[in-house]
């Protein structure tokens, strides 16, 4: 692996290599100075694209759900911080005063209960760990702001959803959900004379491409998933539940070595697989548990996380070991374009180059087995046909991807097929190298004879 993918990246691994034996420090003394290191360097790509006006960029404030694992930390204070428990904070990154603050919040509570000393026992941590210039209680934050306000600055860059999410206010009421609207709404409020611009553009330019540290991480999730991945697969059986295999798979993770999933398992069976219903478990109380049927597929698409990153990864698995005919043709025309997608993988390439790569690999398949050109017809049809996906992966298993691959992004490539009553799916992560790609998500089958030998010796 090259020193560097990015050509925003610092030194990392001799760095921190350097350090461990001239000073003997702590190996987690290297990873805290490698990622004060590293957030610092962002921070400045990030003004050096945002140069004009203050960048702030909220962390998570409420306490974890009880259905989740643990808390998890926003991606983007993440990203520019390395503090992966700091609630109620604020970074704001002062461009034209090279200045950037911590705002510590006050110490939180759960169950009504209060958490003493939780923020201001980390404060002199959060300097040492991100870097900042310095770590002000939040009830500073306005006076701050309006004070940058009155001697000329004038703009304001938020973060937005990576997707977006409907608003729950009816017409006429402020804003009551939705993380990134309710800042900008307040903001607004506070600092009505202020210009409020997206930071989305920029953030996702410098998330795109990885650091050594970064791809070191991925690559480690990236065997945890595809384990994960494994086990879920050769877990499922007819008359057993979605349920049980997701908890499986989150089992998978963390005896692999993950701190637990990176998002809930999809491992969804039959129609539940089409994404019209898959995406109806957001919402739904069993998240579509269903019995798992021979002759029917199954989505199974999971990732592990760890070290602050996420991971994704996935395929479709035939409840019996087995693929019909029918099934097992068609499993077999998506992988022809998938490997001609992937083959055609390396920094310049458009997605959707990938994507026509893909096509052709799949027409190329017509072209060999005639007897299946109607099925390839369909399914590299513009409309209707297989939807070619990709996506990034980092701190978010899914992250937005920049229309260009360069050396040092981490994609999910996820095409997607739907026929009847079947769908078909599959997703590896991906690095893209000076010279290609190279697939993270290793030991997993591809073809239907592939799938059928994998599935064999586990049953």
């Amino acid at each position: 692996m090259p020193m560097s993918y990015s050509r925003y990246t610092f030194p990392l691994a001799k760095f921190a290599f350097v350090l461990l034996l001239i000073f003997g420090l702590k190996p987690f003394t290297v990873l805290s100075q490698t990622l004060n290191k590293e957030v610092q360097n962002r921070r400045e790509k990030l003004v050096e694209i945002l140069p004009d006006g203050l960048i702030v960029l909220p962390s998570k404030w409420e306490e974890k759900a009880m259905e989740q694992p643990a808390w998890i930390q926003d991606a983007t204070f993440y990203y520019f911080t390395s503090l992966a428990t700091a609630p109620g904070a604020i970074l704001l990154i002062d461009g034209p005063a090279n200045r950037t603050i911590l705002f510590s919040g006050p110490d939180p509570q759960t169950f009504g209960v209060p958490i003493p000393d939780f923020n201001v026992q980390n404060r002199p941590d959060w300097i040492g760990q991100s870097g900042v210039s310095a770590v002000m209680p939040n009830s500073e934050f306005v006076t701050y702001v309006r004070s940058r306000m009155n001697e000329g600055v004038k703009t304001v860059y938020l973060d937005q959803p990576r997707r977006p999410s409907p608003s729950e206010a009816p017409e006429g009421m402020l804003e009551v959900s939705g993380f990134h609207r309710m800042w900008q709404q307040s903001m607004s409020i506070a600092f009505p004379n202020v210009e409020i611009k997206s930071a989305a553009a920029a953030i996702g330019e410098l998330v795109w491409i990885k650091s050594d540290y970064e791809v070191a991480q991925l690559t480690k999730n990236a065997s945890y998933s595809a384990k994960a991945l494994r086990e879920g697969m050769t877990s499922i059986r007819d008359g057993l539940t979605q349920r049980q295999v997701e908890g499986e798979v989150v089992n998978a993770c963390l005896q692999a070595g993950a701190e637990g999933p990176s998002f809930w398992p999809w491992v969804m069976t039959g129609p539940n697989a089409q994404m019209k219903r898959l995406v109806k478990s957001f919402y739904d109380d069993s998240n579509l548990n269903r019995t798992f049927k021979n002759g029917e597929l199954v989505r199974v698409d999971v990732g592990c996380m760890a070290g602050g990153y996420g991971g994704d990864v996935g395929r479709t698995v035939p409840v019996s070991g087995t693929f019909s005919k029918d099934q097992a043709t068609i499993w077999d025309i998506l992988i022809s374009g998938y490997l001609a997608g992937m083959k055609a993988m390396m920094p310049g390439k458009t997605l959707d180059q990938i994507r026509e790569a893909s096509i052709l690999g799949m027409k190329e398949w017509g072209r060999t087995h005639p007897k299946d050109a109607e099925i390839v017809s369909v399914m590299a049809a513009e409309s209707g046909g297989v939807g070619w996906h990709i996506h990034g992966v980092g701190i978010e298993s899914g992250e937005t991807a920049e229309p260009v691959l360069e050396a040092g992004s981490v994609i999910a490539f996820e095409p997607g097929f739907a026929t009847a009553a079947d769908a078909y799916y599959l997703e590896d992560m991906i690095l893209i190298t000076p010279t290609g790609y190279q697939v993270l998500t290793q030991d997993l089958p591809y073809t239907s004879s592939e799938m059928h030998s994998f599935l064999s010796k586990s049953r």
